[in-house]
């Protein structure tokens, strides 16, 4: 599949007065800088909503101080706001995004436009109680503002819209996430599995190495690709030529490490210099997603891990994905849309890859829920008056 570069430009300082810059986006970018500090997985969030509404349709608008009168400017060329959620709702968080969210919520009382919310979730463990949830004032009330500013509210799954329900807010529908729908055709299907995959040709993501190190060491010792999302301490040893021992890492680097891979290190679960190696010769970080997709391309058998955008990627890319769940944010993508999935605890248990990929990958449950979900989106951002590139929706 060939996406071109989505081109984002600011409308703070300098609107473009054109028709076709009708629509506002905040919240997830679709690129930043290479080497930027960001979950690049998000970027294929970001990326999806403007790819989905069109390049010429859409701008990046910046909420940080939005005065009187950058509003009235705003409100003068803008008939949207979007407003690319991810994880914003952090169930037990006290702290992470409380001043962005005052933010966005003063911002969006200022400019009283309609706003669409692409793929809003809550981030919390899975099991947690609905009834037991601690969510931030900030939170509510920027939900409460999008609520009175929204037809409805898409969400990732049936844990955020319960939950959003028991905070006051009735006005949601469980959507998913728009990357499902970045191929805009309403007959997108998986990818078949014909035969095992070679773990040499298989691609892995991770997101805290010390629950998900046998899946790593498997990978390291079958060489296979390691596409990172947050490896700042991968990202920065990739570039470095030899490194025996931690002893040898730069302290400016050294502080990068989590501290469940140090262990890792330290315990000689991980021998060091074979996992500098592996960094680098199959690490990479992708600070856009034309480039991402296009290193697919290369002839993968296989995507496996727990990031839920980074094996998104692969599957829009063509290659067969499996999710590994951990967290309510993916149990509830993967059982909304149907994506191939399997618990943490077979990857703790040793379960290999192509064995994982035997016992769970399967394509039946996608092809049944994706021409609903499909239509559901569609009408979706038909209600909210945004105009779009989705083909049609094929009657069943």
């Amino acid at each position: 599949m060939d996406f071109s570069m989505h081109t984002a430009h600011s409308i703070i300082n300098d609107i473009i007065p054109s028709p076709a810059a009708r629509i506002g986006f905040v919240g997830n970018p679709a690129y930043r800088a290479e080497g930027a500090n960001d979950n690049t997985g998000n970027f294929l969030h970001g990326f999806a909503a403007r790819y989905i509404v069109g390049e010429h349709r859409n701008v990046d608008a910046y909420m940080d101080s939005v005065t009187d009168e950058i509003a009235e400017k705003l409100k003068s060329e803008l008939t949207h706001i979007a407003f690319v959620a991810a994880n914003n709702i952090r169930v037990g968080d006290r702290t992470s995004l409380i001043s962005s969210q005052k933010k966005l919520a003063d911002a969006f009382e200022k400019l009283q436009l309609p706003i669409i919310v692409f793929g809003l979730g809550a981030q919390a463990p899975i099991g947690q109680s609905i009834s037991e949830s601690f969510v931030a004032p900030e939170t509510k009330r920027l939900l409460s503002v999008i609520s009175h500013h929204a037809p409805k509210i898409a969400v990732r799954g049936e844990f955020t819209a319960d939950l959003c329900k028991h905070l006051g807010i009735d006005n949601v529908e469980v959507i998913g996430c728009q990357s499902c729908f970045i191929s805009r055709r309403s007959e997108f299907r998986l990818p078949e599995l014909m035969n095992p995959p070679r773990i040499e040709k298989t691609v892995v993501n991770v997101t805290y190495p010390e629950p998900e190190i046998k899946l790593i060491k498997e990978a390291l010792a079958s060489n296979s690709t390691f596409i990172g999302q947050t490896e700042r301490f991968e990202y920065e040893i990739a570039k470095i030529e030899r490194l025996e021992s931690v002893e040898d890492i730069p302290s400016e680097i050294l502080s990068l490490i989590r501290p469940g891979l140090m262990r890792a290190f330290t315990s000689s679960r991980i021998d060091f210099k074979s996992y500098h190696e592996w960094i680098k010769k199959s690490f990479h970080q992708f600070y856009s997603m034309p480039p991402w997709f296009e290193k697919f391309k290369e002839g993968y058998d296989a995507c496996i891990g727990t990031r839920f955008h980074g094996n998104m990627a692969a599957m829009q890319a063509g290659v067969p994905s499996l999710w590994i769940v951990h967290d309510s944010r993916t149990q509830e993508f993967c059982d909304h849309l149907g994506l191939p999935q399997a618990p943490l605890k077979a990857v703790q248990d040793g379960m290999p890859i192509a064995e994982l990929f035997d016992r769970h990958y399967e394509t039946k449950t996608f092809a049944r829920k994706y021409p609903q979900n499909y239509a559901r989106f569609y009408d979706y951002l038909t209600e909210h008056d945004v105009p779009h590139k989705l083909a049609a929706p094929v009657a069943n």
